[in-house]
Formats: C-alpha cells, sequence, structure tokens
C-alpha cells in the first residue's frame, strides 16, 4: 500500500506497479493520517510513502507506523531527497528512499529488496547520504569480528545474496544474522543499520 497526496504520483506507482506480477497494490491513502488506518485495516507487507504531505507528513506517518505492534517494511518515494530527510526517514524505520524520477524498475526492485529485509537507496542519493554520516571511528562494544564484518557488509551497501557469497553463505543464514545485528544494535530497518556501521567506521571504501 502506499501513501501519496499527489495525483499524478498516485497514477505513476499504480502503473509502475501493476504489471509486477508478484506485487498487489492494497490501496494508495491520500495523505499521512490516511495512511496510518489504511496500515492498520490491511495490514501490508511494504508500505510506500511520500515524505511531504500536508498534516501528518511521511516521517511522522513512519513514526506511527513503527510503534504498531507488526510494522511493515517501508521505502520512501519523494521528489526531493534532501540528507536531512533521509537521514529522519531512515531513523524512523525507513528501509530504502526513492526518488520520483528513479526509472520505475528500481520501485519494484526496492518492494522486493524491502520484502526480504534489504535496503535500498536511490543511486542519486547514495553517495550523498554517506558523505554526511559523522565517522566516529569508535569500535561499537560487545561485537565479535565475525559482526564486525557483517557489519562492514551492510554498510556498504551488499544484500543478503552478494553478503553470503563473500562468506560462503547461504542468503537465508545472512538475513537471520542481520535480524539478529538489527536487535542487538537496536536499529529499525535495514537501512537504519547501515548508517550505523558508517557511523561507526566499520565499512572498508
Amino acid at each position: 500500500m502506499a501513501a501519496e497526496d499527489d495525483p499524478l504520483a498516485r497514477r505513476a506507482i499504480r502503473s509502475y506497479l501493476e504489471p509486477a506480477p508478484d506485487i498487489e497494490l492494497l490501496d494508495i491513502a491520500h495523505d499521512g493520517a490516511g495512511g496510518l488506518e489504511l496500515v492498520r485495516a490491511t495490514n501490508p507487507d511494504v508500505l510506500i510513502t511520500d515524505l511531504h504531505m500536508p498534516g501528518m507528513d511521511g516521517i511522522r506517518l513512519l513514526e506511527a507506523v513503527f510503534a504498531l505492534p507488526d510494522p511493515p517494511q517501508a521505502l520512501c518515494f519523494t521528489a526531493i531527497g534532501d540528507e536531512p530527510s533521509m537521514r529522519a526517514a531512515i531513523a524512523a524505520g525507513a528501509s530504502g528512499f526513492l526518488l520520483k524520477v528513479d526509472p520505475p524498475a528500481l520501485l519494484v526492485q526496492a518492494i522486493r529488496s524491502a520484502h526480504q529485509g534489504d535496503a535500498l537507496v536511490s543511486p542519486k542519493l547514495t553517495a550523498q547520504l554517506l558523505r554526511g554520516i559523522p565517522v566516529t571511528g569508535s569500535r561499537p562494544k560487545g561485537f565479535n569480528d565475525a559482526e564486525l564484518e557483517l557489519l562492514g557488509l551492510v554498510g556498504s551497501g551488499l544484500d543478503n545474496g552478494a553478503i553470503g557469497t563473500r562468506l560462503h553463505l547461504a542468503p537465508s543464514t545472512v538475513k537471520t544474522y542481520v535480524s539478529r545485528l538489527l536487535q542487538k544494535t537496536e536499529s529499525r530497518s535495514r537501512a537504519h543499520l547501515a548508517a550505523r556501521a558508517n557511523e561507526w567506521g566499520v565499512v572498508r571504501h
């Protein structure tokens, strides 16, 4: 499901997702408050939300959704990708951040990635996001070498399949390990975990 106040963007979302046989668009709310009601009513796997909406904006919607007992994965789909908005969305729980000028196939890919527990940020924004993360360089306490290596790979933007190839593990095993890291670091999403890995300086560039 989606929350989007722009009629043209709502039409675009429908046209982008309609050809995907494995994705069902349940409905599109016209604002953040409607989006929250729709999440409660439909219990979707993935929420797509604009950030800039009247009344309850996308950040407040994400915060409200992630306060629910069983929240969906969430993607931001917006026209303006400024660094503060990206950081706030990721901190609020977003698993991905896309621009409305990105190719339609990228939105489909992002939904599939979010459903599998992966994160996807628009290629136009990745460098900007990582540049804006202050690197403390301090090794996080309570992590063994294997966990730090996995943190670094998540922080570099690799999905479970690519990490599995690097570590000679099945993607399902990687997903389990990443889930444990999410709990251990109290990260709201994989994107949030990736941001923290960069902040801690465990990503090898």
